[in-house]
């Protein structure tokens, strides 16, 4: 029989469990800093994934069992070799909270050699060195957990050459007279200079901002300012709806597809805009060299964060646990039971709670429970299952593809940015603006065309700015009418008030724009070499402006109902100034709820 060695190692750290784990759990990383070498991931057949690494004299190659985890106090994995000196290892890692403040971690190691050389190496290599290396990793990742957290991970040295500096200075001060404010220049130039590898393969730009204390949008921008001078380089992540992870990685917009595949969870699925389209950075090669397909381990926790739990329990036992859950909804669901259980976590749910798992399927309804619950998990069918607790939500920290193709700052710089001839994306909401000119053929007939035109090509500037400002974008111009496009209702009602009152203020003969805001579902599509748009919500909204007089704008219910813009109008619109009434809209059997808000 194989010898067995265990190994536990425990220490003391200050840092919460909470702010621990994103570091923790980042197995990629830890792997990256104890030593070990780059793997390669040769196959996955049902979860099972066949990896293997290259040491001196040694090939090692092994199946790795999916990752079990409880946010944030536990993970663990098992590995059974085909190659090499070690026959099976499992990991378990556990973060127990202190107090009053602090975590005690354990580290359990269970390996068994396969050989004489495995006998030999495992006291020394992992019995002793091992043991140095977690320590000082562990105790690092603590400091850093105190420090604000992973998103800033700077260690010894610099990472740039004395040409990457100098060339990454004279970028900075041409975006600096680019209107690049240096609250954002300056930890960006830091970041590019000290942080580690695994940090710039993957440079979020809102999770940054988060970081930095700045905006999201200014950030955002000043990343595609930073592309379009040479300091980065934009990339296009297609992300799996069920793990969450790269399934398809593009350098330019015009190679995205409609469908993608995601090799770890074995699924077609369709690309969504503004899901799971994610924009990101990494350094130009000529500021800093990153080689973004290095990895130290092929799956973690960390890799999957919207994932609370992960768990295997066994037939007909019981799994008790603790973790630890933001506001919001989750979905429950597990390996050969239908359906999901839908949870809802808040402040007043139940604190303990029963889960039973058996081939009925979930129970139908909203569940919901606190946000530090004690769970029982119960398996009730004859098999062990994989129970797994997903938050429904896509991270917030994300840049979509939605969200940058909508700022005019990347239709200026990027205007050949563009989908190929005949794909079509969805995006599932977007808010779309149309505006018209009210009587501008009798202004030509009454005042001359060149006057005309000049008080035309005065509310087209007036609406630009005022369109740019609120983080939207100008589709295209159609005569003396505009398409804008908009992340968020409330964006779109702020930017046609700044217009209304500026239109209403300039000069003479007085302008009277008609406005139509919808809100909705839509198609993304490469039309004349530009992003456009097409679909119902396009249909409807360029409808809108008909039902107005001028000096106003019509906004459908799914506008006037947004919680952004019922605040903002309570606060800005004077009485009586919104009516409702009901628009018969050409093309569609049903009217519609309008409503009209005067703003001049």
């Amino acid at each position: 029989m194989a010898k067995e060695y265990h190994y536990t190692w425990t220490w003391d750290l200050e840092s919460s469990p909470e702010a621990l784990w994103p570091l923790v759990s980042d197995t990629n990383r830890f792997n990256r800093d104890t030593g070990l070498p780059p793997m390669e991931l040769l196959s996955i057949s049902n979860g099972i994934k066949l990896v293997r690494f290259k040491i001196p004299l040694v090939q090692v190659e092994w199946e790795e069992e999916p990752f079990e985890w409880t946010y944030p106090y536990r993970f663990g994995i098992l590995r059974r070799y085909r190659k090499g000196p070690l026959a099976e290892m499992r990991v378990d890692c556990r973060l127990e909270r202190l107090q009053p403040s602090g975590t005690r971690m354990v580290y359990d190691v269970l390996v068994k050699a396969k050989n004489i050389l495995g006998d030999v190496s495992i006291p020394l290599a992992i019995g002793i060195v091992s043991a140095r290396q977690f320590e000082t990793v562990f105790k690092r990742y603590d400091r850093i957990a105190s420090n604000g957290g992973p998103e800033l991970v700077f260690p010894k040295g610099r990472a740039l050459s004395s040409n990457g500096r100098s060339r990454l200075q004279v970028m900075r001060d041409r975006l600096k007279d680019q209107g690049v404010d240096e609250s954002i220049l300056n930890p960006l130039y830091e970041f590019l200079q000290h942080a580690d590898d695994l940090s710039i393969q993957r440079m979020r730009p809102y999770a940054l901002a988060d970081g930095w204390g700045v905006s999201r949008r200014a950030v955002l921008e000043a990343f595609l300012y930073a592309t379009r001078v040479g300091v980065l380089d934009l990339y296009w992540d297609l992300l799996c709806p069920e793990c969450r992870g790269v399934a398809e990685d593009y350098a330019r917009l015009n190679d995205v597809h409609a469908s993608s595949h995601c090799n770890t969870c074995q699924i077609d699925f369709r690309v969504n805009f503004d899901h799971n389209v994610e924009v990101i950075f990494r350094p130009n090669q000529s500021v800093r060299a990153v080689d973004a397909t290095v990895e130290f381990c092929v799956g973690s926790p960390q890799r999957q964060p919207h994932i609370a739990f992960s768990l295997i329990v066994p037939p007909h036992e019981e799994l008790p646990f603790s973790t630890m859950l933001s506001e919001g909804r989750y979905s429950l669901r597990s390996s050969h039971v239908s359906g999901a259980q839908i949870l809802l976590a808040t402040q007043d749910g139940v604190e303990r709670i029963d889960f039973f798992a058996n081939y009925k399927g979930w129970p139908t309804g909203v569940t919901e429970l606190g946000l530090m619950p004690t769970i029982r998990l119960v398996n009730e069918t004859d098999q062990p299952l994989t129970v797994e607790l997903m938050r429904t939500a896509w991270s917030d920290q994300a840049a979509t593809a939605a969200d940058v193709t909508t700022l005019q700052v990347f239709r200026d710089l990027f205007s050949s940015e563009v989908l190929r001839p005949g794909e079509e994306i969805s995006v599932g909401a977007t808010t779309l603006m149309f505006t018209d000119l009210r009587n501008s053929t009798r202004m030509y007939r009454e005042i001359g065309d060149a006057p005309a035109f000049g008080r035309v090509r005065e509310h087209f500037e007036i609406l630009e700015q005022a369109v740019a400002a609120e983080g939207g974008s100008i589709v295209k111009t159609m005569g003396d009418a505009i398409m804008a496009a908009f992340r968020s209702p409330v964006s779109a009602v702020r930017a046609i008030w700044t217009v209304q009152k500026q239109i209403a203020e300039r000069g003479t003969p007085p302008l009277s724009l008609k406005v139509g805001i919808h809100h909705g579902p839509c198609i993304v599509v490469n039309l004349n070499d530009r992003l456009d748009y097409f679909g119902s919500t396009v249909n409807i909204t360029a409808r809108l402006p008909n039902f107005s007089v001028g000096g106003e704008a019509i906004l459908s219910d799914a506008i006037r109902n947004d919680e952004d813009v019922i605040e903002f109008l309570e606060k800005n619109a004077p009485p009586n100034s919104l009516t409702r009434f009901q628009g018969e809209i050409r093309g569609y059997d049903q009217s519609m709820d309008l409503w009209r808000i005067k703003m001049q």
